[in-house]
C-alpha cells in the first residue's frame, strides 16, 4: 500500500476534530494573507515519489507530531509544543492570529493523524527534523555567477511548479508582480523571502524563502531567466 492511499484510508475514517483540521489546514482564510497551510507544506512521505508535482517553500509535514522539536529549535526553548510552532507560521506567513479552542484543537489533530507510529519491524524513534538549509548571500547581493545564465526553457517549468500559484504568470496574485524582475531580484526573494532569516521581516512581507533543499542554485537561476523574459501587466 502507498502512502498516498494510506493517507486516504486515514482520513476516510478520520474524526470530526480530523476533518476539520484538514479543512483548515486547506484553508487560505486562516490568515488575511489569503495562504494556507497547504500552500507551503505538503503531507506526503515522499514528495518526489508521492506529491502532487508542487515544490512548496517549506518541508513535507508528514510526521511532524513525532518530530523531536520544530523550526530548528533543537532545546524547545521557543517551542515548547506543536502548537506553538504553528503559531508561528498562522502569524508570521498567514496573517492570522494564535490558534484558540476548537480551531487549534482540530489542527493539532490533523497533524497528529499524518503523523503515524513507526510500524513495529521498524526501530520506534521519533522522525528527526527537516534541515533548514539557507543560502544568503553577504550583503544582500544576489548579483551572483551561479544565479546567471539560467535556462528559460527549464525555468518556465519550475515557476509554474514553485511560484505561480502566489504570483500568476508573473503578476500580482497574493504576492506582489515579478514579471521582468532581474535575475538578482528573482533570487533575492526566492532566498530571503519576507526578511525573517536576517532576525527581522521587512514591513509588511509575509513571503517565505526557499533554501537550498527545496530550490538549487542552478534551479533559482532557471527560474530568474524565465521571469526576466516575462512583461509586466501594463
Amino acid at each position: 500500500m502507498t502512502p498516498v492511499i494510506a493517507l486516504v484510508g486515514l482520513l476516510a475514517s478520520a474524526s470530526p476534530d480530523v476533518q476539520g483540521g484538514r479543512q483548515l489546514f486547506n484553508d487560505p482564510g486562516l490568515g488575511k494573507n489569503g495562504v494556507a497551510c497547504a500552500t507551503c507544506h505538503a503531507v506526503v512521505r515522499n514528495e518526489a515519489e508521492d506529491g502532487d508535482g508542487r515544490i512548496r517553500s517549506g518541508q513535507t509535514l508528514w510526521g511532524v507530531a513525532q518530530r523531536p522539536f520544530w523550526r530548528g529549535d533543537r532545546g524547545r526553548r521557543l517551542h515548547r509544543n506543536l502548537g506553538s510552532a504553528v503559531d508561528v507560521c498562522v502569524q508570521l506567513f498567514q496573517g492570522g492570529r494564535p490558534l484558540t479552542g476548537r480551531r487549534r484543537r482540530q489542527l493539532r489533530a490533523y497533524l497528529r493523524q499524518i503523523s503515524p507510529p513507526p510500524r513495529k519491524k521498524q526501530r520506534r524513534r521519533a522522525p528527526d527534523s527537516p534541515r533548514i538549509r539557507t543560502a544568503l548571500e553577504a550583503d544582500l547581493d544576489y548579483d551572483r555567477p551561479h544565479y546567471q545564465n539560467g535556462d528559460a526553457k527549464r525555468g518556465r517549468g519550475l515557476f509554474y511548479r514553485a511560484c505561480h500559484q502566489c504570483h500568476p504568470h508573473g503578476r500580482a496574485g497574493v504576492a506582489p508582480a515579478i514579471a521582468g524582475a532581474s535575475v538578482a531580484d528573482v533570487a533575492k526573494a526566492v532566498r530571503e523571502g519576507n526578511g525573517l532569516l536576517r532576525g527581522a521581516r521587512r514591513a509588511g512581507a509575509w513571503s517565505p524563502f526557499y533554501g537550498l533543499g527545496r530550490l538549487s542554485h542552478r534551479q533559482v537561476a532557471d527560474i530568474a531567466a524565465f521571469v526576466s523574459t516575462l512583461q509586466p501587466k501594463r
